[in-house]
Protein backbone atom coordinates (compact mmCIF):
# COMPACT_ATOMS: atom_id res chain seq x y z
CA UNK A 1 0.00 0.00 0.00
CA UNK A 2 1.22 3.67 -1.29
CA UNK A 3 1.46 5.92 1.50
CA UNK A 4 -0.69 9.12 0.91
CA UNK A 5 -1.28 12.47 2.22
CA UNK A 6 -4.61 13.42 0.14
CA UNK A 7 -7.60 10.96 -0.80
CA UNK A 8 -7.74 9.99 -4.52
CA UNK A 9 -10.64 12.72 -5.03
CA UNK A 10 -8.54 15.48 -3.30
CA UNK A 11 -5.06 14.44 -5.58
CA UNK A 12 -7.53 14.67 -8.60
CA UNK A 13 -8.68 18.11 -7.83
CA UNK A 14 -5.33 19.34 -7.10
CA UNK A 15 -4.18 17.61 -10.48
CA UNK A 16 -6.63 19.16 -12.59
CA UNK A 17 -6.33 22.49 -10.95
CA UNK A 18 -2.42 22.38 -11.95
CA UNK A 19 -3.43 20.92 -14.99
CA UNK A 20 -5.55 23.56 -16.14
CA UNK A 21 -3.26 26.64 -15.10
CA UNK A 22 -5.31 27.64 -12.01
CA UNK A 23 -3.48 29.95 -9.40
CA UNK A 24 -3.82 28.60 -6.45
CA UNK A 25 -1.95 28.42 -2.53
CA UNK A 26 -2.04 25.39 0.05
CA UNK A 27 -1.56 27.82 3.38
CA UNK A 28 -2.33 27.53 7.22
CA UNK A 29 -1.27 24.58 9.39
CA UNK A 30 -1.42 21.90 6.15
CA UNK A 31 1.22 24.28 4.22
CA UNK A 32 3.39 24.68 7.85
CA UNK A 33 3.31 21.01 8.36
CA UNK A 34 4.42 20.08 4.59
CA UNK A 35 7.75 22.79 6.11
CA UNK A 36 8.26 20.37 8.78
CA UNK A 37 6.15 22.21 11.44
CA UNK A 38 4.55 19.51 13.60
CA UNK A 39 1.50 20.50 13.95
CA UNK A 40 -1.84 18.43 13.53
CA UNK A 41 -4.79 19.57 11.08
CA UNK A 42 -8.21 18.12 9.48
CA UNK A 43 -8.97 20.99 6.42
CA UNK A 44 -6.25 21.42 3.86
CA UNK A 45 -6.77 25.16 3.22
CA UNK A 46 -7.03 26.42 -0.50
CA UNK A 47 -6.30 29.83 -1.61
CA UNK A 48 -7.28 30.77 -4.98
CA UNK A 49 -6.64 33.89 -7.30
CA UNK A 50 -9.98 34.02 -8.39
CA UNK A 51 -13.61 32.57 -6.85
CA UNK A 52 -14.90 33.45 -10.21
CA UNK A 53 -12.71 31.69 -12.40
CA UNK A 54 -14.50 28.90 -14.63
CA UNK A 55 -11.42 26.87 -13.97
CA UNK A 56 -12.37 26.18 -10.55
CA UNK A 57 -15.58 24.10 -11.49
CA UNK A 58 -13.75 21.88 -14.59
CA UNK A 59 -11.74 20.80 -12.58
CA UNK A 60 -14.00 19.80 -9.67
CA UNK A 61 -15.66 17.66 -12.64
CA UNK A 62 -12.84 16.31 -13.86
CA UNK A 63 -11.97 15.45 -10.43
CA UNK A 64 -15.56 13.68 -9.78
CA UNK A 65 -16.78 16.43 -7.96
CA UNK A 66 -18.83 19.88 -7.70
CA UNK A 67 -17.88 23.32 -7.19
CA UNK A 68 -19.69 25.81 -5.34
CA UNK A 69 -18.88 29.02 -5.61
CA UNK A 70 -21.19 30.82 -3.24
CA UNK A 71 -23.85 30.90 -5.34
CA UNK A 72 -27.06 31.12 -3.68
CA UNK A 73 -25.46 33.07 -0.62
CA UNK A 74 -24.18 30.08 0.60
CA UNK A 75 -20.76 31.31 1.97
CA UNK A 76 -17.63 30.37 1.66
CA UNK A 77 -17.58 28.52 -1.20
CA UNK A 78 -16.65 24.74 -1.47
CA UNK A 79 -15.99 21.56 -2.71
CA UNK A 80 -17.97 18.86 -2.60
CA UNK A 81 -19.39 15.25 -4.28
CA UNK A 82 -15.95 12.71 -4.51
CA UNK A 83 -13.76 15.42 -4.09
CA UNK A 84 -14.71 15.06 -0.44
CA UNK A 85 -15.05 17.90 2.67
CA UNK A 86 -11.19 18.49 3.65
CA UNK A 87 -10.22 21.39 1.58
CA UNK A 88 -11.35 24.52 3.06
CA UNK A 89 -11.51 27.80 0.75
CA UNK A 90 -9.72 30.53 2.17
CA UNK A 91 -11.26 34.04 1.62
CA UNK A 92 -8.17 36.10 3.11
CA UNK A 93 -5.37 35.73 4.57
CA UNK A 94 -5.02 38.16 7.95
CA UNK A 95 -2.17 40.32 7.79
CA UNK A 96 -0.53 39.39 4.28
CA UNK A 97 -0.35 41.13 0.61
CA UNK A 98 -2.95 40.20 -1.98
CA UNK A 99 -2.67 36.81 -3.36
CA UNK A 100 -0.99 37.87 -6.39
CA UNK A 101 1.72 39.38 -3.89
CA UNK A 102 1.97 36.48 -1.56
CA UNK A 103 1.66 34.01 -4.62
CA UNK A 104 5.11 35.29 -6.02
CA UNK A 105 7.12 34.32 -2.54
CA UNK A 106 5.63 31.19 -2.45
CA UNK A 107 7.41 27.84 -2.86
CA UNK A 108 6.79 24.98 -4.92
CA UNK A 109 7.09 21.72 -2.61
CA UNK A 110 5.72 18.14 -3.48
CA UNK A 111 2.45 16.39 -2.27
CA UNK A 112 1.63 13.21 -3.22
CA UNK A 113 3.81 13.74 -6.26
CA UNK A 114 2.10 16.52 -7.34
CA UNK A 115 4.06 20.29 -7.58
CA UNK A 116 1.84 22.79 -5.54
CA UNK A 117 2.58 26.54 -4.05
CA UNK A 118 2.67 26.90 -0.48
CA UNK A 119 2.59 30.11 1.32
CA UNK A 120 6.31 29.78 3.30
CA UNK A 121 6.51 28.90 6.80
CA UNK A 122 7.28 33.32 8.08
CA UNK A 123 4.18 34.30 5.36
CA UNK A 124 1.97 31.53 7.76
CA UNK A 125 3.45 32.76 11.57
CA UNK A 126 2.98 36.50 10.22
CA UNK A 127 -1.03 35.50 9.60
CA UNK A 128 -1.72 33.59 12.34
CA UNK A 129 -0.05 36.37 14.75
CA UNK A 130 -1.93 38.95 12.42
CA UNK A 131 -5.67 37.02 12.93
CA UNK A 132 -5.05 36.43 16.66
CA UNK A 133 -6.93 33.90 17.17
CA UNK A 134 -6.91 31.43 20.23
CA UNK A 135 -6.20 28.36 17.96
CA UNK A 136 -3.67 31.08 15.92
CA UNK A 137 -1.66 31.74 18.58
CA UNK A 138 -1.49 27.93 20.18
CA UNK A 139 0.08 26.78 16.90
CA UNK A 140 2.15 29.61 16.95
CA UNK A 141 5.11 28.35 19.17
CA UNK A 142 5.33 24.65 17.12
CA UNK A 143 5.41 26.97 13.80
CA UNK A 144 8.29 29.32 15.20
CA UNK A 145 10.32 26.30 16.18
CA UNK A 146 10.18 25.01 12.80
CA UNK A 147 11.42 28.04 11.57
CA UNK A 148 13.87 28.13 13.35
CA UNK A 149 14.97 24.43 12.21
CA UNK A 150 14.51 25.60 8.84
CA UNK A 151 16.71 28.59 9.19
CA UNK A 152 19.44 26.92 11.06
CA UNK A 153 18.90 24.00 8.27
CA UNK A 154 20.18 27.18 5.67
CA UNK A 155 22.89 28.43 7.32
CA UNK A 156 24.57 25.12 7.50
Amino acid sequence: MVDSALEPGERALLAALTELGVPFMIVGVTAASMQGARVATDDIDLWFSRLDDPRLAEAARRAGGIWVGGHFGMQPPTFGGAIGDRFDVVLTMSGLGTFEQEYQGAKSLELDGLSVRVLPLQRIIASKRAAGRVKDNAALPALEAALRVVEDEKRG
